[in-house]
């Protein structure tokens, strides 16, 4: 991915971090910014357990196909610890464990803008989040 693209990212994930959402909303609003785009994934419910620091016993997350998630809200319960996952994780995350099962998150746009106050065009496309883009900046 190139330097634009993790700009991207940055600029994207800190949009959805300054929102006043525990991860259950965070979880509906980065689904419904997926499915706007086209971008495969799977809303997710369950548990997670981070070594050495705790665990949370019910846990919303986004799982990518290519074993990424997409975590914004395990440090609102853990702390800002560095083994704590925060942003698109990589799979094999060496310190956390999620145990889960997929949801349906259906888009709705009154929904989004309870949520965020805004209407889902005023963020940016998660065009960085494709498989294709992933695979291009391990390159």
């Amino acid at each position: 991915m190139g330097q634009s693209g993790k700009m991207n990212e940055s600029r994207w994930l800190a949009a959805l971090d300054a929102l006043r959402l525990e991860c259950d909303g965070m979880t509906r609003v980065i689904s419904s910014l997926l499915q706007r785009d086209g971008v495969a994934h799977a809303a997710m419910v369950g548990r997670l357990d981070v070594d050495q620091v705790g665990s949370i016993a019910l846990h919303h997350w986004i799982e990518l196909p290519d074993g990424r998630r997409i975590d914004l809200r395990a440090r609102m319960w853990l702390g800002n610890d560095a083994r704590v996952p925060h942003g698109v994780v990589p799979s094999g995350h060496s310190a956390a464990r999620y145990c889960g099962q997929q949801h349906h998150v259906l888009f709705q746009p009154v929904v989004f803008w309870a949520l965020t106050d805004t209407v889902i065009d005023a963020f940016e496309p998660a065009r960085f989040l494709q498989i294709g883009a992933a695979a291009e900046s391990v390159a």
